[in-house]
């Protein structure tokens, strides 16, 4: 055999040698992007949900499965429609992005999680091209927008409360002494020797809507001049079993039942028991309500190490849930607006006093209903100890 035809085997053993090389040095470097990019997207803040041409989910970051409420192996591989089945708006978004050809903003969507629960978010669809310029997909990027939806609505919320409390100021210092002495005369009428027995009914009445309008001023009062909370470190169980005890009366003559689902290592929380006390007693009291014809009422606890709503802050939350009639959307957008009530003979007041008092504390309360299933209350309230150093700019001077 020649020596070239020696050399020949060796030099394709070599070359195929390098040839498996420059393989694993492309395995090597092409893995090292894909976890590169995997912890680029695992690090933003933002929800990115990365679609193909044909409508398929391909990737997911964690920050989407927070969104969602479901892991991103369920989802890879999905049509996008039939992940997000009740998301028109981000299916019409994404639909339009892949078409035009252009990047599309749609904010204010609503996306429905998977409990059920919707979140509004701000969302941009990204079209993807490949190097000739064609569509290969669509990057969908999500920001929760919930928190500031809720900061824009307290804001909103203070500035009418403030304004209703300027107004009733002024008004109820006017009414009140016409009031008294509405009711004063009606006495006087009533303690003369020659009045008509007959006429005592219209008397009567006089003085009892005359009471009830006097209740009213001082709540717009309690409006215009609200007390600061007298903090201190409390037992949220103790305020709600002291209140079961005091009402077991009332809601054994409604026929209602209370189910207590306590967290039983539920520490203590920062509040002022006796407003804390009228929080509850009204939410109580508007669960029994909601069933005319008896029924179960729970109160839940739990711990909830980080709340978004109460800026960062470890809280305990607290549920009311009642199994009545329920309330639609467009009720609950407006539970806590002073004087909106449902309540025949209602000032519309009760929640939006709650509300102020939860917030006084660096609470928060929000409500849910289903029609004809009934509607839960949650009311998060700080805790007495933070696991660390916590801000103190949410209590009132």
């Amino acid at each position: 055999m020649s020596a070239k035809s020696e050399e020949r085997p060796k030099d394709n053993a070599s070359e195929l040698e390098r040839l498996r090389q420059t393989c694993g040095d492309l395995r090597s470097s092409l893995e090292s992007m894909r976890i590169y990019y995997e912890d680029l997207l695992g690090s933003l803040q933002d929800a990115i949900v990365v679609v193909d041409s044909g409508g398929r989910i391909r990737s997911v970051n964690q920050a989407a499965e927070e969104l969602i409420g479901l892991s991103a192996q369920p989802l890879n591989d999905r049509p996008f429609e039939q992940a997000f089945p009740h998301d028109r708006p981000l299916q019409e978004l994404v639909r339009k992005t892949l078409e035009s050809g252009r990047t599309r903003t749609d904010f204010d969507a609503r996306l429905t999680r998977l409990d059920g629960s919707q979140v509004v978010v701000s969302a941009v669809g990204s079209l993807i091209r490949d190097a000739r310029g064609e569509a290969r997909g669509v990057v969908l990027a999500l920001r929760d927008q919930t928190r500031i939806r809720d900061l824009e609505e307290r804001l909103s919320r203070s500035d009418r409360l403030a304004a209703l409390g300027t107004v009733a100021a002024g008004v109820a210092h006017e009414i009140r002494n016409p009031l008294a002495g509405l009711r004063g005369a009606a006495q006087l009428l009533e303690g003369e020797s020659d009045f008509p027995p007959a006429f005592k009914e219209y008397t009567s009445v006089i003085i009892k809507e005359v009471d009830r309008l006097a209740g009213i001023v001082e709540i717009l009062l309690s409006f215009a001049s609200p007390r600061a909370p007298v903090l201190r470190s409390c037992n949220l169980h103790q305020i709600l079993d002291n209140l079961l005890f005091l009402e077991q009366a009332p809601l054994r003559d409604r026929g209602v039942s209370v189910q207590r689902v306590y967290d039983p290592q539920l520490p203590e929380i920062l509040a002022d028991p006796a407003e804390i006390h009228q929080v509850f007693l009204n939410l109580i009291r508007n669960g029994v309500e909601a069933m005319p014809g008896g029924g179960e009422l729970t109160l839940r606890t739990r711990y909830e190490r980080s709340s978004q709503r109460c800026g960062g802050l470890s809280v305990a939350v607290a549920e009311i849930i009642d199994r009545g009639a329920g309330f639609d959307p467009e009720i609950e957008r407006h539970l806590f607006t002073p004087f909106f009530t449902t309540k025949e003979g209602g000032t519309g007041l009760g929640l939006a006093i709650c509300l102020r008092i939860v917030e006084d504390h660096g609470g928060a309360m929000e409500a849910a209903s289903q029609p004809g299933k009934g509607s839960s209350f949650r009311v998060m309230l700080p805790l007495a100890k933070q696991p660390g150093p916590a801000p103190q700019e949410w209590l009132r001077p």
